[in-house]
């Protein structure tokens, strides 16, 4: 909170001709540089906390950033950048051996018209503001609210669900859902269902699910053998909590919710 006064200030105070921009560089400087140290030294403290409790670094990583509402906020902008770079690449986050379960086809309309909505007003901004300060910086929130928007579109084409040799992948964007072995698998069929529209984890009698729809509806059902867990993705600076669920309820493509059936083991199989 300190820091982003300390940059208001700074920048009101250079933008009305207060101080030059050497004496605003030395302000920053003299206000964020002892800031930031102590940060960083906090954050690698507890990173060497993580890291003695996990068997890699990676995973440190993760759990340092679990309990870190800004670490978290970083990680998701970072992950909605590198989705936006993984669309323009043509590079869907598919491992090899994967097969990538698409969710994408009929969702993208609402999330389009958002980003066909913030281009304009970023282009109305700029032609009827006459303070270039003002314009500069509403110039560059509306470029940062645009990419966003294309981050979040190019997640949901990027990265699929994943059917891998043991394991089932449920993915909303760069967030997982659940991980589902294959043998939990006890049925797929089709199952069209107008509600829910957003993703959320729902309550009924005798049942806990999952449900991952498009805007209309869920068209896919698997029956688990046994619970597993999920989470659902929240606010960025959120930690999304943990349930166990028994069904879930899905939006895919077309050509994926064959592929999904038939990963189903048979009840020979399983047996």
């Amino acid at each position: 909170m300190i820091a982003i006064v300390v940059v208001v200030i700074d920048a009101t105070l250079l933008a009305t001709g207060v101080i030059g921009p050497a004496a605003a560089l030395a302000l920053f400087l003299a206000v964020e540089a002892p800031l930031g140290a102590a940060v960083v030294t906090g954050y690698v403290r507890r990173y060497r906390t993580h890291r003695a409790g996990t068997d890699s670094r990676p995973n440190a990583l993760r759990a340092l950033a679990a309990d870190d509402p800004y670490l978290r906020m970083i990680v998701a902008e970072a992950r909605t950048l590198a989705s936006l770079g993984r669309w323009i690449a043509r590079r869907p986050d598919v491992p090899d051996g994967a097969v990538a379960i698409g969710y994408s086809r009929g969702t993208l309309g609402m999330p389009a018209a958002l980003a066909v909505a913030a281009l304009i007003e970023l282009v109305a901004l700029h032609l009827l503001i006459p303070w270039p300060t003002v314009r500069l910086v509403l110039d560059l929130l509306g470029l940062y609210a645009l990419i966003m928007v294309l981050g979040l579109v190019a997640g949901r084409i990027v990265r699929p669900h994943l059917l891998t040799s043991d394991e089932l992948i449920l993915r909303s964007g760069p967030h997982v859902c659940a991980r589902i072995p294959l043998d939990a698998l006890a049925a797929a069929r089709h199952d069209r269902r107008l509600s829910p529209t957003n993703a959320e984890l729902v309550s009924e009698p005798g049942r806990e699910i999952l449900a991952l729809p498009g805007p209309d509806g869920t068209r896919l059902t698997l029956a688990l053998a046994r619970p597993v867990t999920a989470t659902m993705p929240g606010m960025p600076w959120s930690s999304p909590p943990a349930r166990e669920v028994t069904e879930v309820r899905l939006h895919v493509d077309d050509d994926a919710a064959d592929r999904l059936r038939g990963a189903v083991p048979s009840p020979a199989g399983r047996a």
